[in-house]
């Protein structure tokens, strides 16, 4: 189900480090930011990488499954400025 003020973001196909590349970019754009990022990922150990980075960042997610695409929900409600953790 689609969350209001929802912005998808296409991570099909690509392993952890590109998909967490493609998430952290997005999360430094300046403007506003959407209160929902759903990630869609093929690959469950890149849904693994991305939620535990987006933990430390005190990002809440949820998980979903999709036929053979996994959604990571996260909710950037107390995201007020992006610095990378890592």
């Amino acid at each position: 189900m689609t969350k209001i003020n929802e912005e998808k973001v296409l991570a099909r196909g690509l392993k952890g480090p590109g998909v967490l590349l493609l998430v952290k970019k997005r999360l430094a754009e300046e403007g506003e930011k959407p209160r929902y990022l759903r990630v869609i990922i093929s690959s469950l150990d890149a849904v693994e990488e991305l939620s535990d980075y987006l933990e430390k960042l005190g990002i809440k997610t949820e998980r979903d499954r999709a036929g053979n695409d996994y959604h990571l929900i996260a909710d950037l409600k107390d995201l007020k400025h992006f610095k990378d953790v890592d």
